[in-house]
Formats: C-alpha cells, sequence, structure tokens
C-alpha cells in the first residue's frame, strides 16, 4: 500500500459522537462560559479547515480539506474567550491528486474514512473546545484548547490571529495522540511523519 495512506488528520479541529455507532447522533452545542459573552456562529460555508500529511521529513505529502459541521465562537468586549467546533469526518477530501484520477482519489479517501485511520463510521465526528485565549502585545492570540478525535481528547495549543470576525491558524498535531495510525508494515508507519498539519480558517457571522 501506499504509505501516504498511512498518516492523517484535519482535524483540524475535533469527535462530536464519542464511541458511538450511530450517524445520526450530534452533540447539541449549549455555549456554556463563566463570564457575559457574545454567541458568534460560525459561517460554514465560508469557514475552512485544510490538512497536510508529509512523508521523509516533507519530501512527499498529500493533502485536502475537511468541513465544519457547525460551531460557535465567544467573545467579550471584542474578545475571544471560548468556543467549540464540530467536524464532519465524512466530509474529509484529497485535493493534491489531479481530478482525471478519480480512482487513486477514491482510494486514498476511502482509505482515511477507514477503521485503519480515523473510522468515520463509529467516529463520524471531531471536536475542538476552547479552553483558554491569551492575547499578546502584538494582538496575536494564544489558544489552549481540546482535540477530540476518534473519541481520543489531548489538549493542544496553538498561536492564531484574528481580523473583526475571522480567525486564522495553523497547528500541528502528532498523529500518534489520537490512534491515527495504521498499523501495517515497519514501512508504512515509520515513513509517513508524524505531524499532520491543519490550517483553520474561521470566519463568524
Amino acid at each position: 500500500m501506499n504509505e501516504f495512506q498511512s498518516f492523517i488528520f484535519g482535524l483540524l479541529m475535533v469527535s462530536c459522537v464519542v464511541g458511538s455507532d450511530s450517524k445520526s447522533s450530534e452533540y447539541i452545542l449549549e455555549p456554556i462560559s463563566t463570564v457575559e459573552a457574545d454567541t458568534l456562529a460560525i459561517d460554514i460555508v465560508e469557514s475552512k479547515i485544510f490538512w497536510k500529511g508529509t512523508k521523509m521529513m516533507g519530501l512527499g505529502k498529500h493533502e485536502g480539506e475537511i468541513a465544519i459541521r457547525n460551531g460557535y465562537l465567544l467573545q467579550s468586549n471584542g474578545q475571544l474567550t471560548g468556543g467549540e467546533i464540530i467536524i464532519d469526518m465524512n466530509s474529509i477530501s484529497v485535493t493534491d491528486i489531479p481530478a482525471t484520477d478519480p480512482i487513486p482519489i477514491r482510494n486514498l479517501t476511502n482509505h482515511l474514512k477507514s477503521a485503519d485511520f480515523f473510522d468515520v463510521d463509529k467516529f463520524p465526528f471531531s471536536r475542538f473546545t476552547i479552553v483558554q485565549v491569551m492575547k499578546d502585545e502584538s494582538g496575536e492570540l494564544d489558544i489552549v484548547g481540546e482535540l477530540e478525535i476518534k473519541g481520543i481528547s489531548n489538549t493542544i495549543s496553538f498561536r492564531a490571529t484574528a481580523h473583526k470576525n475571522r480567525f486564522t491558524a495553523i497547528i500541528e498535531i502528532d498523529r500518534f495522540d489520537w490512534d491515527i495510525a495504521y498499523s501495517g508494515s515497519w514501512v508504512d508507519r515509520t515513513l509517513v511523519d508524524r505531524e499532520i498539519q491543519l490550517r483553520v480558517e474561521i470566519l463568524c457571522n
């Protein structure tokens, strides 16, 4: 098999149904904050999550997108204070293979959705919940949150920029921390780099 099929996110942000076999079950988002805050709905059409995985220390790569199912951000006095993003893992796509090669695209996409990787039949959603936000002197944000994929939750931190109601960030995660690791040959498990990059672009209404 292609080594690249052994790696993936995207996301990027984050399992709405933990350990559930039902594709229809979803989280009901109920904003909770310890301070008075405004709730901003995420524009799921304009907001994007782009994933990238590499092999052999970046000598090769695959890229794609994952759709945001729903979500919200919390703001107090114009400053980001919290929020939650739900990601539709069934939407994972591959964008770096030419559309003229539909079979490789289908094979890689199906493999990423399989139990070898994201197991989207069992875990159709991922979730990212903001825990803490700090703003530095340059205006950039330091965000800490819980990223849940395949029912596994880990704390991550990253830098983000904000311009009005648009937020952007580049996040790197170790796929092994979420059991995104094909248990194939030694080559499959080692040539594909551990890191997955998630480029997140959020626009709120």
